[in-house]
């Protein structure tokens, strides 16, 4: 019954409607437990921009069908319709599978057979996951991740960027880190409201505390995204 819930194609494309704009604040009404897992993820188009989500994930479970079934839909038609000097397409994907997707992309000969290759391999990959265990999906998940990332690289025109935290810890860890590495780390609480310190305890006490929960949410859909 569980599998069946989050490897729904009717309940994605429930939730892509709904949040076809927002879709980083998807699970926002959701509660962060000490089952969330937390997902960083940039699709860059030249002629449609960037977009760039944090957002925590209810469980393991929802990760796999968030991906397969919301971002790879997503990133693998802007890859093959919005780059490469192709106008800005007015297609609704909204209840297209991922693999109606990639179908399209070869069809009217928007990729290589290399590219598409690869769209099937990453799909196949996270198709799989849902035959695993918790820690085997996490396990798989981050292969998938640094392969997908190396595959999608990309330009100066387009790029995919996929980064898993299986804990709140990783999640902060990641962020003091990488901010620490840039100029934003001298302005790391001006631009997030709180200081390195505080944000690792509103990361560690979110499932526990209801005020650290709200300022974390707050934090990944709205601020973190304007300077990582």
């Amino acid at each position: 019954m569980m599998r069946q819930a989050y490897n729904s194609s009717d309940y994605w494309k429930e939730q892509i409607t709904r949040s076809k704009t927002l879709r980083g604040r998807m699970f926002l009404e959701e509660p962060i437990t000490n089952k969330t897992v937390y997902l960083h993820s940039l699709i860059f188009c030249k002629n449609t921009g960037i977009e760039n989500l944090w957002m925590p994930i209810p469980s393991i479970k929802f990760l796999v069908g968030y991906i397969e079934y919301s971002f790879l839909q997503e990133a693998f038609y802007k890859w093959a319709f919005c780059g490469k000097g192709n106008d800005k397409p007015s297609i609704d994907i909204s209840n297209r599978y991922t693999e109606e997707i990639i179908t399209l992309a070869i069809k009217n000969n928007k990729i290589s057979k290399t590219e598409a290759s690869n769209m099937k391999r990453h799909l196949s990959m996270v198709k799989k996951c849902w035959d695993l265990s918790n820690e085997e999906i996490l396990t798989e998940l981050k292969k998938f991740t640094r392969d997908f990332n190396k595959t999608w690289l990309g330009d100066n025109t387009e790029f995919l960027y996929l980064k898993i935290f299986s804990n709140p810890k990783e999640l902060a860890d990641f962020v003091i880190d990488t901010t620490n590495m840039t100029s934003i780390g001298e302005k790391f609480e001006k631009e997030l409201g709180v200081d390195q310190e505080g944000f690792r305890k509103i990361c560690l006490m979110a499932s526990k505390d209801s005020e650290c929960e709200k300022k974390l949410k707050n934090i990944l859909s709205r601020k973190l995204t304007e300077i990582l």
